[in-house]
């Protein structure tokens, strides 16, 4: 087995000058590090990693702390986008990550006792308000965290600027003539939800136009089923007055909405143009692609890593606590200009 010191002897350097290269320590010259990750390569060393917690103080490990109940989990594409970033940026800086249940061994724990056994050295979060009460215990421990959904006070969050996103859907379909617009909200419990309906209701005022509660629905979580459920209730209500465009508050709601549409004999866009909001692989598969709001998920997990790493290293963050990452609007054949 290759150790430390052949690594030491090959690269022409103390096996103290190694160890604090493993470890990631400044006073090791950007030439020196090289050649000891070169040497090591070379060799086919691999650190140990509990020697490595011993002599850092850290376990090199971050946890994920996320849920399925809304369906917009690790399941999710939007959300594995998300998490796929920040575990190659986190790999990046030499931690892994760890996924956190409140199932332990068999028996039922908390996010916190389970953090704590884990001994991990920050936590990522992917929850929603709904969670609040399992979380807080996180949020009031010392543990380092930063969120991608939920918004807490004193804790960085980095989520796409929801409100950006929708005007930039409704500008367009304003653009294109569009005067009766609905919407189909994502659960209004949740940020997307929540701020992608404001926006919505700023935007008709902003424009003048009235607002019909009868082009507005909520979808009970983001599942098809529920998508689907929205859409037939849309359709239900609007029937004496058909709204010409759909904003959907996201793209697998979206999709449901124009598939029910086109059951019930409806033409898209001819008759009814739909908006998106996510841009997942599937929008521009369907039939017509989706026209959408791209969400950058790359930067978010990316950014996310960032200040959590930041955090846990004890560096200072010259960043507000709420960052919103913009969005940008992707123009595909589900919308159609009209003279109305």
């Amino acid at each position: 087995m290759v150790t430390i010191y052949d690594v030491a002897r090959e690269a022409g350097c103390s096996p103290a000058t190694v160890s604090k290269a493993f470890n990631n320590y400044k006073s090791v010259s950007e030439k020196t590090y090289k050649k000891i990750m070169d040497t090591a390569d070379k060799l086919g060393y691999t650190p140990n990693n509990s020697a490595r917690a011993l002599a850092t103080k850290k376990t090199w490990l971050i946890g994920v702390i996320l849920s399925e109940e809304l369906h917009t989990g690790i399941t999710h594409p939007h959300f594995s986008g998300i998490l796929q970033s920040f575990n190659t940026r986190a790999g990046e800086y030499g931690y892994d990550i760890v996924f956190i249940s409140k199932r332990f061994d068999n028996r039922e724990i908390s996010y916190l006792e389970h953090c704590q056994y884990r001994g991990v050295d920050g936590v990522l979060l992917a929850v929603g308000a709904k969670f609040n009460d399992e979380i807080k215990c996180i949020l009031e421990s010392d543990i380092k965290c930063v969120s991608i959904d939920g918004i807490y006070p004193n804790k960085y969050t980095m989520i796409s600027d929801n409100r950006m996103g929708s005007f930039q859907a409704l500008e367009y379909l304003y653009f294109l003539g569009h005067r009766k617009i609905a919407h189909i909200a994502c659960p209004l419990d949740s940020i997307a939800g929540r701020e992608r309906y404001d926006a919505y209701k700023e935007f008709l005022e902003m424009k003048g136009l009235e607002f019909n509660s009868k082009y507005v629905v909520e979808a009970e979580d983001f599942t098809h089923e529920a998508g689907k459920k929205a859409s037939l209730e849309l359709l239900q209500q609007s029937f004496d007055d058909l709204p010409t465009a759909v904003y959907a508050a996201c793209d697998d709601i979206a999709y449901v909405s124009m598939t029910i549409f086109q059951e019930k004999g409806f033409r898209i866009p001819e008759d009814i143009s739909v908006v998106g909001f996510d841009n997942i692989k599937l929008s521009e598969f369907m039939t017509p692609p989706l026209t959408t709001i791209e969400q950058d998920r790359v930067e978010i997990g990316k950014r996310a890593a960032d200040i959590l790493v930041s955090l846990i290293e004890g560096k200072n963050i010259d960043e507000p606590y709420e960052i919103r990452i913009p969005t940008k609007l992707i123009m595909r054949n589900s919308c159609i200009r009209i003279t109305e």
